[in-house]
């Protein structure tokens, strides 16, 4: 464990008003941290099996882009983001509201161990030091602080995500949302920041393409063979407007929490017949889905 003054400070953690005196550290920042690309990943722990598999991918998908992924290893959906980064033995933060050598929630003991291996563990509190129920809000801050992005995967209408988008917005930082079903409560959050001017995240490119335009990342995105291999395999340029969600994230998104038909989806999408059969089939070629009985499709 190792404690950081201010000085010491990564850049982005600077230059918020209200910054910790003090940063314990458990593994290694590594000296390029300044200038690579950070996304923190948060949701509700409220969640559904579409916010989890989603979640996780993302999270896999940019730290294979060389991404790190930053969250606060709560219960739910900031575990399986950092599940998601261990499995592309990527790097991961996670913002802790205890003592970084404080294992908390205790049911995160296996992602905390890999993450003191293979990545950060972060507090702005000393060793031992057991959470109380401020620390979760105080904590938010840190978690937005270093990330250039923060992304919301599902949040209720009165989840307690909203304390750390307050915090990005406030920091100044670029905020995005997954959008979700209109009968889920738990996309009814996400759903709103969508509609309040929040960027849409139908796949990891759009959170790439975000990034590419901040400054301070231009060096990484020059010399980075992934994400211009990413960038040539899946589209030519960034697009003109990334508010629209693809067909298949809207029909995926119908599908996140029962069986439906295509009738069904047709109905809650506004597609036709020959577009949601369409996306209905890619998505089954991709693993994410599965045909059943009676003519109806699940999650895979």
């Amino acid at each position: 464990m190792k404690k950081l003054n201010f000085s010491q400070f990564p850049t982005r953690l600077k230059n918020i008003d209200n910054a910790p005196e003090q940063l314990y550290i458990k593994g290694e920042i590594g000296e390029d941290f300044d200038n690579t690309p950070t996304v923190g990943i948060i949701g509700a722990r409220d969640n559904s099996i579409y916010g989890r598999k989603v979640a996780q991918q993302l999270a896999q998908d940019l730290a294979n882009c060389g991404v790190i992924i930053v969250s606060g290893m709560a219960r739910g959906l900031d575990a399986h983001a950092h599940r998601g980064a261990l499995d592309a033995c990527g790097r991961t933060i996670a913002v802790l509201p205890s003592g970084v050598d404080v294992c908390y929630p205790a049911e995160n003991f296996e992602i905390y161990k890999k993450i003191s291996s293979h990545g950060v563990l972060v507090s702005e509190y000393e060793a031992g030091y057991r959470p109380q129920r401020w620390n979760f809000v105080a904590r938010n801050r840190i978690i937005s602080a270093l990330s250039d992005i923060l992304i919301v995967v599902e949040a209720g209408e009165k989840s307690g995500t909203f304390t750390t988008v307050n915090h990005a917005l406030e920091q100044g930082k670029d905020v995005m949302a997954v959008p979700g079903s209109i009968l889920s409560k738990q996309s009814i959050g996400a759903n709103m920041l969508i509609k309040q001017g929040a960027g849409v995240v139908t796949s990891y490119l759009d959170v790439i393409f975000a990034l590419s335009r901040q400054k301070h990342l231009e060096k990484f995105f020059k010399a980075s063979t992934a994400v211009n291999t990413a960038f040539s395999s899946n589209a030519t340029s960034p697009p003109q407007n990334l508010s629209l969600a693809s067909n298949q994230s809207l029909v995926y998104s119908c599908i996140n929490h029962e069986s439906c038909t295509i009738d069904y989806i047709v109905y809650k999408t506004g597609l036709d017949v020959a577009q949601v059969s369409k996306a209905l089939l890619e998505l089954e070629l991709a693993g994410q889905i599965k045909k059943i009985s009676g003519n109806r499709y699940a999650l895979s």
